[in-house]
């Protein structure tokens, strides 16, 4: 199943009709994603019925041709598409199904009319059309309840989450539906009351009427920049739309009249943020253009990016993750990319030491999973920034002095991506550690932790930071931690020295000065593996610390003052 793709609605068809209209059948408000069709199996189909009665209340009247109908989507999503859709038609003269009529009905013989064949895009909310490659003729009887059987059959073969939902009533006995993911179903299905909504197409007459429904609404404000434009059709076989896209303040145009055949429009850049956009959409057919479309408008959200820097991480905090604007999720690390909801990463005690006060991002790997940690959304204006952190790999729950990390992951790996934050691909991967051919070992990263440092040269502008943790067999049982993120100009650490005055007896630290820094802190230690403490700042290079002390270890770091 493709994930992304042009709404189909190519075709305007040149048949003879006795009737032009449009009739919609039903307004109800429950909701379902079983009828017509259910995207989250590999195969499935579904039969159902509209009565004689409901077409006439709908307006149909002797001999209408059908030539394509429309479902109303309930639920939110873009350009979901299902590949290898078939749908037929034929009369029905019954109300609904009794319990032996739930069979699947074979569409080579009983009356039916092959109406379509090819893929369907769903978008939501609102109404989605299809345009048959073959019209239906109906003709209404009066004083008989003869109406249509629809039978849909999904053979795409491939499934995604997510699957559209339909508006419609509760009506019992109406449509039988099966769905699996082995083989197409031949066997008997389930009865349901799910009716949905349906609008009924004939060859126009005119000009199409304006468009409906649009996405975003008229007005709208706080739009998510990776908004997808979308409208419906109101009626009239609309063969292509034409679509404008503004800002207004100040005025530039991004689309003039383009022609779109669909009913929905993807910016080819994000919008941007904090911006006023107008869009107007002109329904077209063989009569010509639609008449008095309106001009909608809409708010993006402010920008909601960090943009101070350097931008700093400890995971001390009481909660994890730190804020709303760090993201879980689980997903294989291979295209297409797909990312779920997830907890796999937690806070736990830096290197595994217990009471300690210093807290990392975590996330243990025992078995097949995969785990992603993404930032906040950052606004990195400067090429020279980097990203640093430190990294620990640990036998679970053991400290650098405890068991050693277990070498038989040879499946796991440990990556770090940079990407739009919106989608990600194998292409946003800057570094991975893994036991298959990586410059970079997981194996050899060290217990103790270590700094590991990135540039981010080529990725200014709007980023998120994903750290991805995998494996994909049962062996191994370790950890993985991730400390201190920092991004901002790239500060090594100095190098330093320890030399006592024979005559004072006083000791001194004494470092080379590191470029951009402003000044420097001096932390102490008992144990070097242990609880690193702060001592003291300062501007100089050397620092004094008390001979009578007992035993200590010393660290500098170079900082830039705010």
């Amino acid at each position: 199943m493709k994930k992304i793709a042009l709404l189909l609605l190519l075709g305007a068809f040149l048949f003879t009709a006795l009737v032009a209209d449009d009739y919609f059948i039903g307004s109800g408000t429950s909701t379902q994603n079983k009828v017509p069709t259910y995207g989250y199996n590999n195969y499935g189909w579904s039969k159902f019925i509209y009565t004689g009665d409901e077409l006439a209340a709908a307006g149909v009247s002797g001999t209408i041709s059908i030539t394509g109908l429309a479902f109303q989507v309930s639920n939110s999503l873009s350009n979901y598409v299902m590949d290898n859709q078939q749908i037929y038609m034929r009369y029905a003269y019954n109300a609904n199904y009794t319990s032996s009529e739930t069979g699947y009905p074979n569409p080579s013989i009983g009356g039916w009319t092959y109406v379509y064949d090819g893929s369907v895009t769903w978008d939501g909310p609102g109404w989605n059309t299809i345009s048959f490659t073959t019209p239906f003729s109906y003709t209404h009887t009066e004083g008989f309840n003869w109406g249509i059987e629809i039978l849909w059959e999904n053979r795409d073969g491939s499934k995604i989450g997510g699957p559209p939902s339909f508006y419609g009533s509760s009506i019992s006995n109406t449509s039988v539906y099966k769905h699996q993911d082995a083989s197409f179903p031949t066997t008997n299905g389930t009865r349901g009351a799910y009716h949905p909504n349906l609008w009924l197409m004939t060859p126009p007459t005119d000009v199409p009427p304006i468009a409906t429904m649009p996405i975003p609404a008229d007005l709208e404000t706080d739009v998510p920049i990776e908004t997808t434009i979308s409208w419906s059709s109101g009626g009239g076989a609309p063969d292509f739309y034409r679509f404008s896209l503004w800002k207004t303040d100040p005025l530039e145009i991004i689309e003039n009249n383009l022609i779109v055949y669909g009913t929905s429009y993807a910016p080819v850049d994000y919008l941007s943020y904090g911006t006023n956009y107008a869009w107007r959409v002109i329904p077209h057919n063989d009569f010509g253009d639609a008449l008095g479309c309106p001009t909608w408008s809409f708010t993006t959200l402010a920008d909601p990016s960090n943009s101070t820097f350097p931008w700093t991480e400890s995971f001390d905090g009481s909660s994890f993750p730190p804020s709303n604007d760090w993201l879980r999720r689980s997903g294989e690390l291979t295209d297409p990319l797909t990312l779920t909801p997830s907890s796999l990463w937690g806070q736990g005690n830096w290197l595994n030491i217990s009471g300690n006060t210093d807290k990392a991002a975590m996330i243990n790997i025992w078995g097949s999973l995969t785990g992603w940690l993404i930032s906040p959304l950052l606004n990195v204006s400067d090429p020279n920034f980097w990203l640093t952190f430190d990294l620990a790999w640990l036998k679970s729950g053991q400290p650098p002095t405890g068991t050693p990390p277990d070498p038989s992951g040879v499946d796991d790996r440990f990556a770090v991506l940079i990407g739009d934050g919106f989608s990600w691909s194998t292409a946003n991967i800057v570094r991975e550690w893994n036991n298959t051919g990586s410059s970079f070992v997981l194996n050899n990263i060290n217990p103790y932790g270590e700094k590991v440092a990135i540039p981010l040269a080529g990725h200014t502008g709007h980023i998120r930071i994903a750290f991805y943790a995998g494996s994909t067999s049962f062996n191994a049982d370790n950890d993985f931690m991730v400390n201190n993120l920092y991004v901002g100009e790239y500060l090594p650490e100095p190098v330093v020295s320890i030399t006592r005055d024979p005559i004072s007896g006083l000791t001194s630290l004494g470092w080379t000065p590191v470029t951009g820094a402003t000044g420097y802190e001096i932390y102490h230690a008992a144990d070097p593996y242990g609880v690193w403490n702060y001592l003291d700042s300062t501007s100089a290079t050397n620092y004094s610390v008390d001979p009578n002390a007992e035993r200590n270890f010393f660290r500098v770091k170079a900082v830039i003052a705010n």
